[in-house]
């Protein structure tokens, strides 16, 4: 059995790399060096522990986000078919860190403050299965989930049976409340599109005649393709929004020429920059609009910025940047999601210079550098992005908008 051990202690490594059976093939002294190690060694198992640094600038265990990055590292894993043996210290029954590791396959937890080496080799030599760690779930909320019971009684009911007895009174019920919502958000969106297209009699409620109406105003307001369409992408959380709410604000103060700037994301965070409660909106002091994904630039929209996390929110013939942090697993993960994308280059967020460099990760041209920076979680909280008062962060992000993309893409040197 080839093993790579991750566990931080060099006495259990040395012990048990000595059993009958055992073969070592590789040891991490830092959790995020599993990411390429094991793909490389492709061990038959990962020895793992909770009490390994997660990386080599986080010299201890427990640190904030620790749980959050080791889940991350044993997705890379388990994608590789490996199993993974975890030692991890106390947590109650249903914690979410227990909860996310056995949805990823990962069966074999040995959980205490103390633990015996007898369970270690034990569980190495026999895999544990998901009815050995079921207790550890949240049996109660299964049991009860009102969402669980509500889609077993309607699948199970047709419409014969509801009419034909009273019990089934409730589902009927909550099918009707149901469709009526239904029926009140189409009576809402069809009040708006017969105000949009003046020139259409009103028409009767029918499917056919909505369809025709969503046409009809397609042709009268069709979409404007901006001069410059800016995407900044990454399925990570690494500051999108800061680097684009930032860059959108510097673009429009220094060329005057009209922004829109698309948060494409599921949180849509862009709106607590500004502290607006909702989309869209537009700034009164420079040419700024902020909107969601629905937004379709007009013909003035002279630059349009998106901020996306899917590849499906990429508009064709966009200029693309990938942010990335400091985090290599994060990095990691970027950069298996580049498949189909022709990057013009990385922008490197909240950069440390004595960190995982993301050219060596990425093979892509550094577009721009922003250096680590303690008052921008200051700035979210306060709704005042740092472009609006410091020019000198502006002079560089306008940069951004004024590169060659053809140029850029050329001296990356991806083919």
């Amino acid at each position: 059995m080839k093993i790579v051990f991750a566990t931080g202690d060099e006495a259990l490594d040395d012990y048990v790399s000595k059993k009958d059976g055992i073969l070592e093939v590789g040891r991490a002294l830092y959790a995020e060096q599993l990411v390429t190690m094991v793909p490389s060694l492709k061990p038959d198992v990962v020895l793992f522990s909770e009490t390994i640094p997660t990386s080599r600038f986080d010299q201890k265990a427990g640190h904030v986000g620790a749980e959050a990055n080791i889940l991350k590292i044993m997705e890379s894993i388990v994608e590789e078919g490996i199993r993974v043996v975890m030692i991890l210290n106390e947590r109650p029954p249903g914690h979410p860190f227990l909860e996310r590791l056995i949805g990823l396959g990962i069966y074999d937890l040995i959980i205490g403050d103390t633990i015996k080496v007898d369970q270690v080799i034990a569980a190495l030599h026999h895999p544990g299965t998901r009815k050995q760690v079921k207790h550890l779930l949240r049996q109660e909320e299964e049991l009860t989930s009102e969402d669980t019971y509500r889609a077993k009684e309607i699948k199970l009911v047709t419409t014969e049976e509801e009419k034909q007895e009273g019990s089934q009174r409730p589902i009927s019920q909550r099918v009707f409340r149901i469709a009526k919502s239904m029926t009140d958000v189409s009576e809402k969106l069809r009040k708006k599109w017969e105000a949009r297209g003046k020139e259409n009699a009103p028409a009767p409620e029918t499917t056919t005649m909505v369809q025709k109406s969503v046409v009809e105003v397609h042709k009268k307001e069709p979409e404007a393709t901006p001069e410059k369409v800016i995407v900044l992408y990454s399925p990570e959380a690494t500051g999108k929004t800061y680097v684009g709410v930032n860059t959108a604000i510097a673009t429009a103060k220094r060329l005057r020429i009209p922004v829109l700037y698309k948060d494409c994301t599921t949180t849509c965070k862009t709106k607590l920059w500004f502290n607006a409660p909702t989309f869209p909106f537009t700034l009164s002091d420079i040419p700024l609009t902020v909107a969601g994904r629905d937004a379709k630039p007009s013909a003035k929209v002279g630059v349009l910025i998106v901020e996306a996390a899917k590849k499906d929110d990429i508009p064709p013939g966009a200029v693309v940047y990938v942010v990335v942090d400091s985090d290599y697993a994060r990095q990691v993960i970027i950069s298996k999601s580049l498949d189909g994308i022709q990057p013009a280059g990385l922008i490197w967020n909240m950069a440390y210079e004595e960190t995982c460099h993301p050219q060596d990760m990425i093979p892509l041209l550094l577009a721009l550098t922003l250096p680590y920076d303690r008052e921008a979680y200051r700035d979210i909280a306060d709704g005042i992005p740092r472009a609006f008062s410091d020019e000198a962060l502006c002079d560089r992000l306008v940069k951004i908008i004024q590169m060659d993309p053809l140029h850029q893409y050329m001296r990356s040197g991806i083919g």
